[in-house]
């Protein structure tokens, strides 16, 4: 993975131990710490502070494999899949004042091509659109929220863990899934993004969602790739995700009493 890629990971930790910030506080009926857990964590996910967001936007993978040409002085190409798209929904509980959980399931799909990588600009290996990659995902992530999760505008950090199947759809006898079962894998989950308000029960989200997870390409249990002698075959890929997501709130955010007034004597 690029380390560009990775500079990412220390904002989304500094977002997550992030301390609160007291006098950003917006009215709610949760707590910014949890003083005591039965009290303040099991009530905050038996209250009304559920949330329900569909998600979709466009998906990218790292390079699954490097292969030579059958005839070596054509040089290598590279088996990589196009920019693709997801679509997903999930729930959602902020149990406290920036801190929630949420659990998802996205569905991915994208083109596989066959990329020239001799490093001369030449395209004479490509094959394009040799099978279409799909996946099925479920996600489990810890929620940081900078400022309070249903203040006007937030930036919002996640950790989380996730479970991947996937499949493949054959289009060219270059890449096959060769009888295979399909492959599984469970890898960790990093997200970062900012939480907009639109209205008392809707917000919006933009993010961005790094994982790795194991290479469909690789193991006893794959899909194959037949162009040429494979050189490269790397045990995990990488893979980023652009989305733009709605959330529903239930619930009403309670606004604190105001304080008693004081009688001077």
């Amino acid at each position: 993975m690029p380390s560009s890629r990775w500079a990412v990971i220390p904002l989304i930790c500094s977002l997550v131990a992030l301390p609160t910030i007291s006098n950003a506080q917006a009215p709610d009926s949760t707590k910014a710490e949890a003083q005591d857990f039965v009290r303040d964590v099991l009530r905050g996910l038996l209250g009304p502070n559920w949330n329900l967001f569909a998600h979709g936007g466009l998906t990218t993978d790292d390079r699954f494999l490097l292969q030579r040409a059958v005839a070596p002085l054509d040089g290598e190409r590279s088996l990589s899949s196009s920019s693709g798209w997801d679509v997903g929904a999930g729930a959602g509980v902020d149990f406290l004042l920036r801190m929630g959980l949420r659990a998802s399931y996205t569905y991915r799909q994208s083109k596989l091509n066959f990329k020239t990588n001799n490093g001369d600009g030449s395209d004479a290996l490509n094959i394009n659109d040799v099978g279409t990659l799909k996946s099925n995902t479920l996600a489990l992530e810890v929620m940081r929220y900078m400022l309070p999760s249903r203040a006007a505008f937030t930036p919002y950090g996640t950790l989380g863990i996730q479970t991947t199947w996937w499949s493949l759809d054959e289009k060219s006898p270059l890449v096959t899934s060769s009888g295979a079962s399909t492959p599984f894998s469970i890898s960790p989950l990093f997200s970062f993004g900012v939480q907009f308000k639109a209205t008392n029960k809707w917000s919006g989200r933009l993010e961005a969602t790094l994982s790795s997870g194991h290479n469909p390409f690789t193991g006893e249990k794959s899909f194959r790739a037949s162009s040429g002698p494979t050189i490269d075959e790397p045990s995990s890929v990488n893979r980023t995700d652009f989305r733009v997501a709605a959330v529903y709130r239930f619930g009403k955010a309670k606004t604190p009493a105001p304080p008693a007034a004081v009688t001077n004597k």
